[in-house]
């Protein structure tokens, strides 16, 4: 068999494969998009080290959305999904115990995390990550014969890579486009390697003066899995 020669694709897979493609572009578009480019460069708000680790995990969901409009469904692919939508909704969940409305003991209205319909961004982190698993069983739900379609995906019978269409188009250039500009936001508030994003990040701004990178959580790394319980010992000088 050829791989390099595309089959013809019937209904299930048209339908398929543009859902997967809209839920690729729902999700670099409306949470990341807004959060670069309305949020970011339009209003000044700027991620800190958590919220790019979250917007992370939506981009990494994204991409690998696009790998499977490109190359097929295949398990590696929905495993890659799973586990990244069950780190980013994690990540918002202690994100939000910490800056949230309810926990939100670091919130006294100097700039962590905008209000969207009154909720902090963090919240939204965990409310979009909870719909990727939604959508995601949407997705399966209403595709028809599934999986045919991992089989096939599987051995390679559509091809080496899946036939263009035009849902598919849109989604990458999104991606591309809102891979640019977070980017540039991401060289403005947390600066070239080995610098990394601040917990307490100044506003988004391209004046130079205003900028501040900083290597704090470098020093982070180990880990104390009695955590408050385990304090560090004050320093005593003799």
């Amino acid at each position: 068999m050829n791989t390099n020669q595309n089959i013809a694709w019937g209904d299930d897979e048209k339908l398929f494969f543009n859902l997967f493609a809209l839920a690729a572009l729902l999700l670099v578009a409306l949470p990341v998009g807004i959060a670069c480019i309305i949020l970011g460069f339009g209003m000044g708000d700027s991620p800190c080290i958590m919220c790019w680790h979250e917007r992370f995990c939506m981009v990494a969901i994204s991409f690998v959305a696009l790998l499977v409009i490109r190359y097929g469904f295949k398990i590696k692919y929905l495993a890659s999904i799973l586990f990244l939508t069950c780190l980013g909704l994690y990540d918002g969940l202690v994100h939000y115990s910490l800056d949230g409305t309810y926990g939100g003991y670091l919130d006294i209205k100097q700039g962590f995390g905008l209000e969207i319909l009154g909720a902090h961004t963090q919240f939204w982190v965990v409310v979009v990550h909870f719909f990727v698993f939604v959508f995601l069983g949407l997705i399966l739900l209403l595709g028809r014969n599934v999986g045919s379609i991992i089989h096939k995906s599987e051995k390679g019978e559509y091809g080496k890579i899946l036939p263009e269409f035009l849902l598919g188009k849109i989604a990458i250039i999104v991606f591309v486009v809102v891979m640019a500009f977070n980017l540039v936001q991401a060289l403005v508030t947390a600066g070239l390697p080995p610098f990394n994003a601040s917990a307490t990040p100044s506003r988004m701004t391209f004046d130079v003066s205003k900028w501040f990178w900083e290597l704090d959580h470098w020093y982070e790394t180990e880990i104390d899995y009695r955590n408050d319980w385990n304090p560090k010992l004050p320093y005593l000088p003799n």
